[in-house]
């Protein structure tokens, strides 16, 4: 019992007189051999409890009416955040910036043409696809085939555009963005507009095309599933089976990140680095990550490899981050439409 509720029942002990003239003329008969009585819970105590309950009450309507306006909110950011990206990806021509590798004896009479460059000759079709309505090259209906991302276009557009990353299957379908620093993207979409859901973006430390040992893309984790909100799905073994790459596509190359580890990492303890002071530790960085990997991979990396380090955020404890780990493999294309790992 606390010093409230002994007070309360030390109060409800009347040592007094009785109010009313009765009661004290019963009291005064009594004389000396009179006892005081026990105070039968009144009005008052049981009104500080229904005001107890009420606020109770009312704190619990309060607590609920917060998480329906934040779910509400998430949820209207959500779809603000799709219809937006939905639209930009409206906007991406779906042809082919196919590119060929001359080399590669199989190929010998498909047209090499160079990255991010429709070819001047209509590709043979893969079995689905048709001319469109102006004759110019095939509509891309087949996963086979790179989208054609006019850098150069969208760079008017979005000036800070380094890069493209889709994962087929999901929401994640954007251009990765780059500021002066690791805050402004998070709240500003890629035309600069302020919205929650922000953007998914590259370090502003590292190199624009990805030349870096470990570059180090962030993106926010969404209960819906947009930006990298497709992310907390690696924790299934399941998901990283059927989805073991991510691609990767830049003004220069198209890479896929060939998926090594995922693992979970607390930012205010640890980062992924940027880079690393010897091969030594960089073979020690990816044995200690597949240690602690989420899923199970067969994928290792040389010294020679580079890295990209996905980073988003993770509810397991405090400053949790669920960051996923690949190797870039720079893939080119066939006129045909197959894919050729460089």
């Amino acid at each position: 019992m606390d010093d409230a509720d002994e007070k309360e029942n030390v109060e409800n002990i009347d040592l007094d007189e009785p109010e009313g003239s009765e009661a004290g003329e019963e009291s005064a008969g009594a004389g000396a051999d009179a006892k005081p009585k026990k105070k039968k819970p009144g009005k008052k105590n049981s009104r500080k409890k229904l005001i107890a309950l009420y606020i109770l009450l009312g704190i619990s309507i309060a607590a609920v009416i917060v998480c329906a306006v934040g779910l509400g909110l998430e949820l209207y950011t959500a779809r603000k955040s799709i219809a937006y990206y939905e639209t930009l990806n409206a906007d991406i021509e779906k042809r082919p910036g196919t590119t060929v590798n001359p080399g590669n004896p199989g190929n010998s009479t498909a047209a090499a043409v160079t990255p991010g460059t429709p070819s001047t000759e209509r590709p043979q079709l893969p079995s689905g696809n048709t001319p469109d309505a102006v004759g110019d090259l095939p509509v891309i209906k087949d996963d086979n085939w790179v989208p054609y991302v006019n850098f150069e276009a969208l760079g008017e557009r979005f000036p800070g555009i380094v890069a493209w990353i889709k994962l087929d299957g999901t929401l994640l379908d954007y251009p990765v963005m780059q500021g002066t620093d690791n805050a402004f993207y998070l709240s500003h979409l890629p035309d600069g507009t302020r919205d929650r859901a922000g953007s998914v973006f590259l370090d502003y430390r590292n190199s624009p095309d990805f030349s870096d040992k470990n570059s180090l893309v962030y993106g926010h984790m969404s209960k819906v599933g947009e930006m990298f909100g497709a992310l907390k799905e690696y924790r299934n073994q399941a998901f990283y089976d059927a989805h073991p790459v991510i691609n990767l596509y830049t003004a220069e190359h198209d890479y896929e990140i060939v998926l090594i580890a995922g693992y979970l990492v607390d930012s205010g303890v640890e980062t992924p680095p940027l880079s690393f002071s010897n091969d030594a530790a960089f073979e020690r960085y990816i044995a200690n990550l597949k240690s602690r990997s989420v899923f199970r991979s067969a994928v290792g990396a040389d010294a020679g490899d580079r890295l990209v380090c996905l980073c988003t955020c993770a509810y397991d404890f405090t400053n949790a981050r669920l960051v996923i780990v690949g190797k870039l493999v720079e893939v080119s294309w066939t006129a045909g439409g197959s894919m050729l790992t460089q």
